[in-house]
């Protein structure tokens, strides 16, 4: 199959949004922004054998390489709107391709995202996919806003898809052996992350700060620490497991949701003196429609503090390195 007819049989969408001016077919895309808006963009790359295991299913593969931009817009408050799309394949194998589009296709318009180009070549494969969103101008979150005594909070629960790889990679063993129904838990959620692009409309309203976990919780809190000039005590018995990983021990399960990454979730602060006023309203705007969970795990403190437990124990704030030796 020729590399144009490829683009034309599977990314190429019918039926784009009246915002998408010229889409794929020129040598770039053409987008209407409204005036009052800002463009909030973020890029990620995904190479076999990294960030999804070899034999990872197409529309799998498809579903994380987008989940994990999305997460990104949530994490800036942004609505998702339109992406582009680097694919570097070895070989054309169209079963495999066919699985792969469904799986985009089906996650993008869930968050009507468009497809409105990018690029395919030959090579290890890989998959680079950029997306764009928008956001009322000066209202996207950032990691910088978190004040003393904020609430941390985090949406859903944290570890499984470190347990899933762990599980895959065969290093849950033994006494820490999951179980065939745990392991299809984790594997799910490490290979189909949930975006949180609809508890992010809630948040924003009432978050400081916001950043998405992607390389571990202690890592990524950091981060928001190191913006905001601040540290953090967190409360590690109220960290949210699923019931996978409370089977499994305690001290793993907590090192796999401090360190583990591969989560998505939304990690943010709320001022105390909103805390009830935002809980109240995520109930009564969410119930029913999504997993609503979100959990209160620790608290701003001062800057020197770093981040320490409820015992003033120093955490150390480790996760995912792409260049640890």
């Amino acid at each position: 199959m020729h590399e144009f007819n490829l683009i034309h049989k599977y990314f190429t969408w019918d039926n784009p949004p009246a915002d998408i001016a010229i889409a794929v077919g020129d040598d770039a895309a053409v987008l209407d922004i409204p005036a009052d808006k800002q463009l909030v963009t973020s890029i990620d790359t995904l190479i076999s054998g990294v960030h999804f295991p070899e034999n990872t299913l197409p529309s799998s593969i498809a579903h994380k390489a987008l989940a994990v931009n999305l997460s990104d817009l949530a994490a800036m408050g942004a609505t998702p709107k339109w992406f582009t799309l680097a694919l570097t394949l070895p070989e054309i194998d169209e079963a495999w391709l066919n699985s792969f589009s469904k799986g985009l296709k089906t996650l993008a318009h869930e968050h009507h995202c468009f497809l409105i180009g990018g690029d395919t070549t030959r090579g290890p494969l890989n998959i680079s996919i950029q997306v764009m969103g928008l956001v009322d101008t000066g209202k996207a979150l950032l990691r910088s806003g978190a004040k003393l005594g904020d609430k941390i909070y985090v949406t859903g629960t944290l570890g499984d898809g470190a347990a899933g790889l762990k599980n895959l990679n065969g290093e849950l063993e033994g006494e820490f052996k999951l179980s065939k129904t745990d392991a299809k838990y984790c594997q799910q959620r490490l290979d189909n992350p949930t975006p949180r692009i609809i508890e992010s409309r809630l948040i924003k309203s009432f978050a400081t700060s916001c950043i998405d976990v992607s390389d571990g919780l202690l890592q990524d809190l950091s981060h928001i620490l190191e913006a905001s000039q601040v540290g953090a005590t967190l409360n590690l018995s109220h960290l949210p497991f699923s019931s996978a990983l409370r089977n499994l021990d305690n001290n793993l399960a907590t090192n796999l949701a401090l360190k583990g990454g591969d989560d998505y979730e939304l990690l943010f602060t709320i001022p105390a003196i909103k805390e009830t006023q935002f809980l109240s309203q995520l109930s009564n705007t969410m119930n029913g429609k999504v997993d609503n969970k979100v959990t209160c795990i620790g608290e701003i403190t001062k800057e020197d503090t770093g981040i320490r437990d409820n015992a003033g124990n120093r955490l150390i704030s480790s996760g995912y390195n792409h260049f640890h030796v």
